[in-house]
């Protein structure tokens, strides 16, 4: 079953590129329909489109540890992290990731990589100062399954190429209505007026393909293969329920990369932005039927 799920997300994440390459090169043919040369904006387009493909394939985790300002943990600090991920790793049989810390009070965490030899972990100040060592392990164990499953290739391919597309037709809609004062009726207002529908359609697209990415049965899965690898379901859960009630303004949060974390409180979850994680009580309920199998 697992190697299963490793081979879909490895499809799943070539559709995904097909798709976006699609779109873009689209975008660059009806932005050369305005300036009378359509077919060398597509061309020049699908080139970019494919130079990003590869980029966001090979290079896409380092652009998420970027934007996000996490530093490499120290292993005379950072202890308890390092032995963790070490012994979870072996069980997990991969190699243990590149291990990262966040600069945020509230627990939270993420991974990223293209595959288990190309992987890192990134866990939230918070999480090292709020959770217990068991509690720890449950976050940790559960990325660790995001990575072996291939869960973050897609993820994290798709935060990088669908952040593309959203700062193209960002550009795009800015300069709209600056070219109506160049351009006078006719042909171009409408052609512009269409790239404006196009750019309205493809924001929301990409953010439903962002969100999506990672579905929230790959998040049960990661959490269901977390106690495998713990054998103490109490850890999740006890990780989870502090997650539950602590508090994050929905503004703090980085859209582009959302689905690559561990889980978000409930002021993030009641504020209806973000749909590629179940509901906490939900996943708490479910890893509460693990403690008595």
């Amino acid at each position: 079953m697992v190697y299963e799920d490793i081979a879909a997300n490895k499809r799943n994440t070539f559709f995904l590129i097909l798709l976006i390459i699609a779109i873009i090169s689209g975008l660059g043919y009806l932005i050369g329909e305005f300036y009378g040369e359509p077919y060398t904006f597509t061309i020049f387009a699908f080139i970019i489109s494919l130079f990003m493909s590869f980029f966001s394939y090979y290079f896409s985790d380092s652009v998420v540890i970027a934007i996000t300002g996490a530093k490499p943990a120290d292993r005379k600090i950072h202890t308890q992290y390092f032995l963790s991920a070490e012994g979870l790793s072996i069980a997990a049989g991969i190699p243990m990731p590149k291990l990262y810390v966040l600069e945020d009070d509230n627990i939270n965490a993420f991974a990223t990589g293209r595959d288990p030899k190309h992987s890192a972990i990134a866990v939230t100040y918070g999480a090292l100062k709020k959770l217990n060592k068991f509690e720890l392990e449950g976050v940790i164990a559960h990325e660790i399954s995001h990575i072996k499953n291939y869960d973050v290739l897609i993820g994290t391919v798709a935060a990088v190429l669908v952040g593309m597309i959203i700062i193209i037709t960002d550009a795009m809609k800015r300069n709209i209505f600056r070219s109506r004062r160049r351009v006078g009726g006719g042909r171009g207002n409408i052609v512009f007026f269409i790239i404006f529908l196009i750019a309205a359609i493809i924001a929301p697209i990409a953010g439903i393909l962002l969100q999506y990415a990672i579905s929230r049965q790959r998040e049960y899965l990661a959490d269901a293969q977390a106690v495998l690898l713990t054998r103490y379901p109490k850890g999740l859960i006890g990780a989870l329920t502090k997650i539950k009630n602590e508090y994050m303004p929905p503004e703090e949060v980085n859209r582009g990369i959302s689905h690559l974390y561990f889980a978000f409180p409930l002021s993030i979850e009641n504020s209806n932005l973000f749909s590629t994680h179940p509901k906490i009580d939900s996943r708490i309920a479910r890893l509460q039927t693990m403690e008595y199998k």
